[in-house]
């Protein structure tokens, strides 16, 4: 009878861990890492009225969820003008940080959606993100160690 309490102990709690979902952060190159970036690329394109390349701070997915940290800048490394676009004003008063902008991603079948995105926000954008979607704080988190 011990054995079989101690078994089916064993087995919840197998079930319980494999139903949570740990985050990964997609490596350079990865068709995963391409196919997130390419989600995220053309809301950010629209909004600098311009094509973008990605220096990727973090990128992390979870559970059919996936939050990036990038700073924007254009192809070749060349930084983005700020005062030719829409943050034109908000750069000039402080109110815009060009050092990063984030984006929350959902996964649909096998295409991602932009769910959120931020673009040089002074604040921490992404924490009602967290809220409202009800994700867990992992998946925004830095250091995954």
């Amino acid at each position: 009878m011990r054995k079989l309490v101690l078994s089916l102990v064993c087995l919840i709690l197998g079930f319980s861990s494999a139903g949570a979902q740990s985050v990964t952060q997609p490596p350079p190159g990865s068709r995963l890492r391409k196919e997130l970036l390419d989600a995220a690329r053309p809301v950010f394109e629209k909004e600098t009225e311009g094509p973008v390349e990605f220096v990727v701070h973090r990128l992390n997915v979870m559970d059919g969820w996936a939050f990036g940290d990038v700073l924007l800048q254009r192809p070749r490394g060349r930084q983005i003008d700020w005062s030719k676009t829409k943050y034109a004003e908000d750069e000039k008063n402080g109110a815009f940080d060009s050092g990063g902008s984030f984006f929350l991603l959902k996964q649909s079948g096998a295409n991602w959606t932009v769910v959120e995105f931020a673009t040089g926000p002074t604040d921490v954008a992404w924490d009602s993100w967290r809220q409202d979607h009800h994700l867990p704080s992992q998946l925004f988190e830095r250091d995954l160690r």
